[in-house]
């Protein structure tokens, strides 16, 4: 071979060799872990906000989020759902994944809590004042399903007031009792303090007594059954929502535990 062929095929092989260096460079550099986070609905708009920072702070991590009513994301779990991280509005859901193997107790960390209220329609126009009006048929009350921890905490609430309700429809998430107020189709309904925050330009919010309101955990843990890298990944935002999510959550009223 002369050897202009041979510097001709020296120059092609490293314009290749640099091409296929270049391309698999790119391929590092966008490739992105994806985390499936399954979150109790109350949770919605404060780590959706989580989620944002999170993923400016960690490029290399993708949060894929799922919110439904806790109880509703259990069965979900259950069933097979690719759940990566599960955070729950009460410990009980959690419990029932660390008893049916789905997480370990010893990962199992409390990241915020939170109290209840009653939300009615803007301007109060049936001038509701407290969860003793809502024993009236005239009030059309809406609450969450008992299964659910909103519906569990709602109950306790009227339990000790010592208020009977018939509520209109039981919704499964605290997300579905504020749309049914704030739409009209309900009078009022009880949500979590932050819940009513998050509408209060669609809702009016009561506050309910300290001695007979709730306050609830939300318990945040990984899956068991994850990869080495997606276990890193997952632990990496819990160690995130600990730190700097603790003030995104405080901004949308949740309490620090």
């Amino acid at each position: 071979m002369d050897p202009t062929s041979l510097l001709r095929r020296c120059v092609v092989m490293a314009s290749a060799i640099g091409l296929i260096c270049t391309l698999a460079a790119c391929g590092r550099s966008d490739s992105k872990v994806n985390i499936d986070v399954y979150a109790a609905a109350s949770l919605t708009t404060a780590m959706t906000s989580i989620a944002a920072a999170f993923e400016s702070a960690e490029p290399d991590i993708h949060l894929v989020l799922n919110f439904a009513g806790s109880a509703t994301l259990v069965e979900q779990i259950k069933q097979g759902a690719p759940a990566d991280v599960v955070v729950f509005a009460d410990d009980k859901q959690m419990n029932d994944l660390v008893e049916n193997g789905n997480v370990n107790e010893d990962f199992v960390t409390t990241i915020a809590t939170n109290t209840l209220a009653l939300v009615v329609e803007k301007g109060n126009p049936l001038n509701i004042k407290s969860v003793s009006d809502l024993a009236s048929q005239k009030i059309r009350t809406v609450l969450c399903d008992a299964a659910q921890p909103c519906g569990k905490y709602a109950a306790q609430i009227l339990e000790r007031s010592n208020v009977d309700v018939q509520p209109r429809s039981w919704e499964t998430s605290v997300s579905g009792v504020a749309q049914k107020v704030s739409s009209g189709e309900a009078d009022a309904g009880i949500v979590y303090v932050t819940d009513a925050l998050a509408n209060a330009s669609k809702l009016d919010a009561i506050s309910i007594d300290k001695s007979i309101n709730v306050s609830n955990n939300y318990p945040i843990a990984t899956l068991n059954e994850l990869s080495t890298t997606a276990r890193k990944a997952a632990q990496t935002f819990i160690n995130f929502v600990m730190g700097d999510g603790q003030k995104i959550l405080n901004d949308y009223g949740f309490q620090s535990p």
